[in-house]
């Protein structure tokens, strides 16, 4: 994975996110039912990465007196997350390592589409579960393995390797004893380069550590063996759930 500093630059430079984060928005309507099934009365939550702040605007209204913190690595993307959900709290924070004096514990804690940039997922999710409250959990959604098939297909078919981030398997986040559940999502692009265009748009183009670029000509190759499959980049998501580890 890129390193923290990197990723913080790569969203806060995502001015046009909202006008490209379309399965994004999915997943975060995805995860606020369970985390509205989940919530007692006035909890304290913790949200990790919250971004621009889909998650919150989807959870928050549906909640009964709430006391949010929202955190994010950006400080860009927090502060828009701020004005776009008033009346909830917010910090900067890299959620791999949480620095809350005086906040924990918490009800809940929850994240969209954000821990899959975390270098030791396993560990960041542990140290995150440590500040729930008893009884309490967390209920966060990762990319896993198979994310941009065909992308990575198409790179393969010219001896190439794509620079996307490796993600977790299934299996592997099963092996942990959490609760995991899975959904595909899928977005259609025109092209290849409005694919590539998407991504950084929404910060998530930034490859992972020691990815070499691949020759201009080889790149042309891809793109249209990506074209001819429709385009289509597919997001295999994760929805993990972990109670409190002092009371599971």
């Amino acid at each position: 994975m890129a390193d923290a500093a990197r990723i913080a630059r790569a969203f806060d430079a995502a001015a046009a996110y909202d006008a490209h984060a379309v399965v994004q928005r999915q997943v975060a309507d995805w995860l606020a039912d369970r985390v509205i099934a989940a919530a007692p009365p006035a909890p304290r939550v913790l949200e990790v990465g919250c971004g621009t702040g889909f998650l919150t605007a989807a959870v928050l209204p549906r909640l009964e007196l709430p006391d949010w913190l929202m955190t994010d690595i950006a400080p860009a993307m927090l502060a828009r997350g701020l004005a776009a959900n008033p009346g909830v709290r917010g910090r900067v924070m890299d959620g791999e390592h949480p620095d809350l004096p005086g906040e924990a514990p918490f009800d809940l804690i929850v994240s969209s589409l954000a821990v899959q940039w975390f270098a030791d997922l396993g560990g960041g999710l542990r140290r995150l579960a440590a500040c729930l409250a008893p009884g309490g959990r967390m209920l966060v959604t990762t990319l896993v393995e198979g994310t941009f098939a065909a992308w990575h297909d198409a790179h393969r078919a010219e001896g190439y390797v794509a620079g996307s981030p490796a993600y977790p398997s299934v299996g592997s986040l099963m092996a942990t004893g959490w609760r995991i559940e899975t959904r595909t999502f899928e977005e259609r692009h025109g092209s290849a380069g409005a694919f590539m265009r998407a991504l950084r748009a929404i910060g998530a183009g930034t490859p992972r550590e020691g990815h070499r670029p691949i020759p201009p000509g080889a790149m042309r190759r891809i793109a249209k063996r990506f074209e001819a499959g429709g385009a289509v980049a597919t997001y295999e998501v994760a929805l993990i759930e972990i109670p409190n580890p002092r009371s599971a």
